[in-house]
């Protein structure tokens, strides 16, 4: 997924400023993509070199004379795995505005201090041109400096975050940035996991654990346990259970304490027996992170959390809703002003909950609505989300639904979201410069980076010498014509 940071400068640059600055770009290595094509353009025509920089001034001269606008309205800068825009906003507000910024992808080391530098070496180009030139006095000593673009933030979004209580943000961004609970919460993926932890919690309670470790019903399970025991999801005890009422007595975390109970003088308050005489079994039970993934089914907020994290959203933009102890979960994501809120539960898309996610879109005024729910969907419940986003849209909403019944599923979704939102963005951020490229700025950007993740996907690709098919050419009999 792309992701774009911009700057802007409150300065004005007239036509030959501007070119002088591109000039000045090139010499410090980054090479203006539109100048370059369009004195490539002039070599051609000019059939030589000689004589480029005489046309360049001649159609800038005409196209901002008779054409009334200006001859260079920004340019692009490329890098490996980023891409710099500059563009020139002078008509555009009650002051005229430079808008740098950067256009990288997840995997973009460092991308802020790349922009930092670039705008740094822009602001020192500029404010070289006005001490050189005619300036008014305290002109050059009051050159404005470098603004942050302010992210915005949707009011729904806002709301969202306001009604929680610090304490409460800060405990579930904080549990969901733990790689322990991450990693749980990734196994119980797996329904047979999750329909297992949940026996065994009741067995636990009920005192049967131990059954649960009997050879047939562990070598039955799709899974492993051993493999939940490391992630942090059970873990084994020690029960000791009257002999003769089969009672469970009492349990202990592990054989050490065991020891030290066998040694003393305690007897079994069903019968009156020594506890050394007692039955002794090894039981397995949902630890503490077991039971806090699986109540109100946070462990689908947990999973949803670490999949947008590893796309690159910011932590700041993501906002984890309270549990309301009604097994529903909810988060807020903010991409670049444009909000989608998540609603989970681990069971049945039932009516209500389809209701509840409704009423809280409404709430939060939220564009996407991603609903996430591991059991069966229900009709009445399908019809309503489906009413509600036909009326969004028939109401001239930019409003999108998307239902799923799996994490997997959920995360797929989620990216292709996220990529349309972050696409959208950086046209509207680029788009000025189409004129001046002939092309869809934007779409180039996004078809460099397509082709080159492309690109390295299919070098880690070896293909064999034998999978390529030799061909041979086999001459026709000749005939003689009638």
């Amino acid at each position: 997924m792309l992701f774009l940071e911009s700057k802007t400068l409150r300065h004005l640059v007239d036509g030959d400023g501007r070119i002088k600055l591109l000039e000045e770009l090139q010499q410090k290595g980054l090479t203006s993509i539109i100048r370059t094509a369009r004195l490539n353009s002039f070599s051609d025509l000019l059939l030589g070199s000689e004589r480029i920089r005489e046309m360049e001034t001649s159609i800038a001269a005409w196209t901002e004379s008779e054409n009334r606008e200006a001859y260079v309205r920004g340019d692009l800068f490329c890098r490996s795995d980023h891409v710099f825009f500059l563009i020139f906003d002078d008509n555009k507000g009650a002051a005229p505005l430079i808008r740098a910024g950067i256009v990288y992808e997840t995997g973009t080391p460092e991308p802020f201090r790349k922009l930092d530098s670039f705008c740094r070496d822009v602001r020192e180009l500029l404010l070289a041109q006005s001490e050189s030139g005619e300036s008014e006095p305290g002109k050059v000593e009051n050159f404005p400096q470098w603004e942050h673009g302010k992210p915005t933030m949707p009011e729904g979004f806002r709301r969202f975050v306001a009604r929680q209580d610090a304490d409460s943000l800060y405990t579930s961004l904080r549990k969901e940035t733990m790689s322990k609970r991450i990693l749980a919460a990734s196994k119980l993926e797996d329904e047979s996991a999750r329909v297992f932890l949940r026996s065994a919690r009741d067995a636990y309670q009920e005192g049967y654990a131990a059954k649960l470790l009997s050879g047939d019903l562990a070598e039955s399970h799709e899974f492993s346990i051993e493999k939940l025991e490391d992630v942090g999801l059970l873990e084994r005890e020690v029960q000791i259970s009257c002999r003769k009422s089969g009672h469970a007595l009492f349990r202990l975390p592990n054989a050490h304490a065991l020891a030290v109970v066998t040694v003393s003088d305690a007897t079994c308050s069903e019968c009156g027996s020594p506890v050394a005489d007692e039955k002794v079994e090894e039981v397995i039970a949902p630890t503490q992170l077991a039971s806090s993934l699986l109540e109100d089914g946070s462990w689908l907020v947990s999973r949803l959390h670490f999949i947008i994290r590893e796309m690159g959203v910011p932590e700041s933009e993501i906002a984890v809703g309270p549990s309301d102890g009604t097994g529903h979960g909810q988060m807020m994501v903010n991409l670049c002003g444009e909000s989608l809120l998540l609603v989970t539960r681990d069971g049945d898309l039932t009516p209500a909950f389809a209701r509840w996610a409704i009423d809280l879109e409404i709430e939060t005024e939220a564009s996407h609505l991603v609903v996430l729910a591991t059991g069966r969907l229900h009709n009445e419940a399908g019809l309503l989300l489906h009413n509600h986003a036909r009326r969004r849209i028939s109401g001239g909403q930019d409003f999108e639904l998307i239902l799923a019944d799996d994490v997997a599923a959920a995360g797929r979704e989620l990216q292709y979201a996220l990529e349309r939102v972050s696409q959208r963005v950086i046209g509207e951020q680029v788009g000025d410069l189409d004129s001046s490229m002939g092309l869809s700025v934007s779409r180039l950007i996004i078809t460099k980076f397509n082709l080159l993740r492309t690109g390295d996907e299919l070098d880690h690709q070896h293909l064999s010498p034998e999978s390529g098919q030799s061909f041979s050419f086999v001459r026709p009999p000749l005939t003689l014509a009638a």
